[in-house]
């Protein structure tokens, strides 16, 4: 826990909660711009439902969460009328922190707590014959795609329409992000629109790949929205394009391919569709029956950067920089 950023942290308690409570619509709000709700959604039980909202702090140990906290987070949760809301913490909560939130009806879950619940549960940790052992996929889901001498093929992009994306992003949102959801709600995305779309997501920084949950006895794997992820569609649902594509650019300006392919045209003023592809052969581990349909995505998320420009080049294309 203490290991992780602020914002993986409020990802990390979002895969716990969508463990632990019954909804389909769990999802990390915009970092640093959530007006004191990190986490929200509908809980749906049998007799009753609920919008929930969990406020999340990342603290080390010994620095805790004091009364003034809990009251501005009931404060947040009545302005926006949340039912229900929980405090989640690394540290620990202050007695007077306690008292107000017994008045105030609120959940505290402190450090302990929260990592008791995840080994009772089997969340991020797995038993093993003398005792428990990290899990290395849960954690792995929560990192951000790593630079590396060779990029992964997994860290190639084949989704080449952003606006199929947004589709895609909003379907996660609505759902519990499975893949049978996800197609459910928009019919044109098959199983492997969403592997593709997903990755994409995740590539950008607006997708997180949760670890498989058990579903009548199957292991079904789903996608989650980060706060990068709903920021983006709330800017869109504003109106706001212009903010939707300023995060965007800068999102594809950090995909590690896009960076190598961008340092060239720098470099050299212009890349060739050829040379490109030849980059994608030399630098990934794509295979080659792949790098030509990876190099169409790749050339498409090239010309979203604003001084990036595809031009004509004889019988094909070439990039340059404006």
């Amino acid at each position: 826990m203490y290991e992780t950023t602020p914002e993986m942290f409020e990802i990390l308690c979002k895969m716990v909660l969508a463990r632990r409570l019954n909804t389909d619509s769990l999802h990390v709000t915009a970092f640093r711009q959530d007006e004191g709700i990190d986490i929200e959604g509908y809980i749906d039980e049998d007799v009753f439902t609920a919008l929930f909202g969990a406020q999340v702090k990342r603290y080390t140990e010994g620095n805790t969460v004091g009364n003034n906290h809990v009251q501005r987070f009931s404060g947040a949760l009545t302005q926006a009328n949340y039912q229900t809301g929980t405090y989640i913490t690394s540290s620990s909560f202050t007695a007077p922190a306690v008292e107000a939130a017994k008045d105030l009806q609120i959940h505290l879950v402190d450090g302990e707590r929260l990592a008791m619940t995840m080994v009772q549960h089997r969340i991020g940790v797995n038993e093993i014959r003398d005792g428990y052992e990290v899990d290395g996929e849960f954690w792995e889901a929560l990192k951000e795609p790593e630079q590396q001498d060779t990029v992964p093929s997994t860290e190639v992009p084949l989704a080449n329409s952003f606006e199929t994306l947004r589709l895609f992003l909003k379907a996660i949102e609505k759902t519990d992000g499975s893949k049978r959801a996800i197609h459910g709600e928009v019919s044109d995305f098959d199983p492997r629109h969403a592997d593709l779309y997903g990755t994409a997501g995740w590539l950008l920084g607006f997708v997180h790949k949760d670890t498989p949950k058990s579903v009548d006895g199957r292991d079904v794997r789903r996608w989650g929205l980060t706060s990068d992820g709903v920021k983006y569609l709330r800017l869109h649902e504003r109106g706001d394009t212009e903010a939707a594509e300023s995060l965007l650019v800068d999102a594809v300006r950090e995909v590690e391919i896009i960076r190598r392919m961008y340092e060239l045209i720098e470099r050299e003023g212009e890349l060739t569709y050829d040379a490109l592809k030849e980059k994608l052969s030399v630098e990934t581990t794509l295979a080659e029956t792949s790098v030509s349909r990876r190099a169409s995505t790749v050339a498409q998320w090239l010309t979203v950067l604003p001084d990036v420009e595809a031009v004509s080049d004889g019988h094909s294309k070439k990039f340059v920089q404006i």
